[in-house]
């Protein structure tokens, strides 16, 4: 990890190309942020490159909806650029939304 003054500076603004909040999943129809439903819970996998990881969770029973972004780095807003620099502190991650009585965390271990 990178001193936090070693990192790239980042925005203020939303990056103008993520999906708006109120935008549906492309392949599951539901919604990509919050509110979800109340029985459903989240979880983030960091798996490597999230392109390769998403769509391992679309056809589980159970899964709500998944999205891909960047957790625990110091970068305000970062693009995809900024983080695959490793000049943020970033990790890829794909957040799972499920329903625990049909789809028990364990089996998206």
């Amino acid at each position: 990890m990178l001193h936090k003054a070693s990192c790239l500076k980042g925005r203020k603004e939303r990056i103008a190309s993520a999906p708006p909040l109120e935008a549906l999943h492309y392949v599951l129809n539901t919604r990509l942020h919050p509110p979800f439903p109340k029985e459903c819970q989240m979880i983030s996998f960091g798996m490597g490159c999230f392109w390769c990881s998403e769509n391992l969770f679309w056809g589980v029973k159970g899964v709500y909806s998944t999205h891909v972004g960047y957790q625990m780095g110091v970068t305000p807003n970062p693009t995809y650029r900024e983080v695959s620099s490793g000049r943020t502190n970033h990790a890829e991650v794909c957040r799972v939304v499920f329903d625990p009585s049909i789809c028990p965390l364990v089996s998206l271990l």
